[in-house]
Order: structure tokens, then sequence, then C-alpha cells
């Protein structure tokens, strides 16, 4: 009787180990994938902002003097939004009927960091832009602007880009984030 006592001890604490152990792999899988899902979704920012381009953007025959917008709420964001064009989007041998640069605008909708993006460089009025899903679970998104060795909240500079930008990500799970993006130096002439 004794002998069977301990040996359901034994069992049990067996038992309690391999559960302690199975919890632990899940775990470590699903913080895996969520750091996985961050660094895939930081390739493709970074990717962006390194071939920002200084070129206006235009609607509809009307020129935005503005070659990088940004601020909060910009593009139905949730917290701050931007968007620049960037180049480098291929088109081998131009067969398709669109140039090399691209529209892109970032923004933070129902706890989501989306990437939009437009099939042409100037989209007409009631185009929608393609939406692309960056990361989950982020919780605010904002942007500071480097130039003239200073950060500033804001970009108003008309003719240039800044000389670098901060974006801040606080993410459920990792907290506070920040990229800094060294931008090429390009001014609209």
């Amino acid at each position: 009787m004794i002998a069977i006592a301990i040996f359901a001890l034994l069992s049990l604490g067996a038992y309690q180990v391999l559960q302690g152990v199975l919890r632990s792999d899940e775990i470590s899988k699903e913080h895996g994938n969520a750091l996985k899902q961050l660094q895939r979704a930081m390739v493709i920012v970074e990717r962006d902002f390194q071939q920002m381009n200084a070129r206006n953007n235009r609607s509809d025959d009307e020129l935005t003097a503005m070659p990088l917008q940004a601020g909060k709420f910009m593009f139905d964001s949730d917290d701050d939004g931007i968007a620049f064009v960037r180049s480098g989007w291929r088109n081998p041998l131009s067969q398709l009927p669109r140039s090399s640069l691209q529209r892109v605008m970032y923004r933070v909708k129902d706890a989501h960091l989306e990437r939009l993006s437009y099939v042409y460089l100037d989209p007409t009025t009631g185009e929608e832009p393609k939406r692309q899903l960056i990361l989950e679970n982020v919780e605010s998104l904002t942007f500071e602007f480097y130039h003239e060795n200073k950060w500033s909240e804001t970009w108003t500079n008309k003719t240039a880009l800044p000389d670098g930008v901060k974006m801040t990500l606080t993410l459920k799970g990792f907290g506070e984030i920040q990229r800094l993006f060294l931008l090429p130096k390009a001014t609209i002439t």
C-alpha cells in the first residue's frame, strides 16, 4: 500500500514537471512567433524609409507640396500617420504600366500597423490603396524628425526630407520600441 502511494506521488510529480515543460515550450513558441513578426515588420519599414524619395505627391492634377506628410490621425490613423514616396519598386524591363516609384503610408488602425500603397504613383480620387497588415498588438505609433541637429515632432519643410526619422512603437508584450532611420539626402529642385 505504501509502495502504491509512493508510486502515485512520483507519477504526480513527473506529470507536473511534464506539464511545466510543455507550457514553457508553448510560451516560448508564442514569443518566438511574435518576435519573428516584429523583425519582419521592421525589415519592411526600414526598406521603405531607406528608399524615401523627395518627390511631391500629385492627386487629380493637384500637387501636394510636401515630399513627406506626417501627423496625428493622418490617413484615418488611430495615432500618428506618415506618407512619402519611395524608390526601388521593382518593374523588370518596365513591363508593368507603372513607375518604379511608389507612394506608401503607415498608420495604426484597430491595434494593427498597416502599410498602405497605391499601384500608381499619383492616385486618382476614389482609388483605394492596397492595405498590408504589418504588425499586430500596436498600442501607439509616433514619429519624430531630425534636421539641423534637433528633433521635432512635426515636419513642414516643403522642399527637403529630414536627415532622420525616429519611429516609436508601443507594443503589447514588448513595450516601447524605437527605431532610427537615416534618410537619403535629397531636395526638390
